[in-house]
């Protein structure tokens, strides 16, 4: 009799196989995920400190950016432009928190793109974070405190 397929006992053992690596990568992929989602927060907003400085220039008037709820960064932000609502940000994904120095409920700059505010705003979620760092000139940058010691030193620059 000629037999064509595969023994139960070879399926098994595949499936054996195909569940301990499936086993092995979910946890990593979903740190990988978890870090991704703090990135592209602390990305976010860096973006729209980036936005508010550009539209201070444009307009020659004040840009604000402000939380949306007055308190909470995570809940969201919205960017002002003199009376003028700009862009609104929604809230950022559960599990990341934001904390800032001191001044850092609103973040604004003059028409001459002179920071209002300056400081640091560090995300966090799980153990890792990311800091946005807003020097005396009003330039924004995004760092990692795991990688640059500089990024702790950020309310310096």
């Amino acid at each position: 009799m000629d037999a064509r397929g595969f023994t139960l006992i070879e399926l098994m053992v595949v499936l054996l196989i195909a569940s301990l690596l499936l086993a092995a990568g979910v946890p990593a992929l979903q740190q990988a995920a978890a870090e991704q989602r703090l990135v592209a927060a602390a990305n976010q907003f860096f973006h729209g400190v980036s936005l508010a400085r550009a539209q201070a220039l444009r307009h020659a008037r004040r840009a604000e950016m402000r939380p949306s709820d007055g308190l909470h960064w995570e809940r969201g932000w919205q960017i002002d432009v003199g009376q003028r609502v700009l862009r609104r940000e929604p809230a950022l994904p559960a599990g990341i928190s934001v904390a800032h120095t001191a001044g850092g409920e609103v973040l604004g700059y003059q028409p001459n793109g002179q920071p209002l505010t300056r400081g640091s705003w560090h995300f966090s979620s799980d153990g890792r974070s990311r800091v946005v760092v807003i020097n005396f000139l009003g330039r924004a940058r995004v760092c990692n405190p795991a990688r640059e010691n500089q990024c702790s030193k950020a309310e310096l620059d």
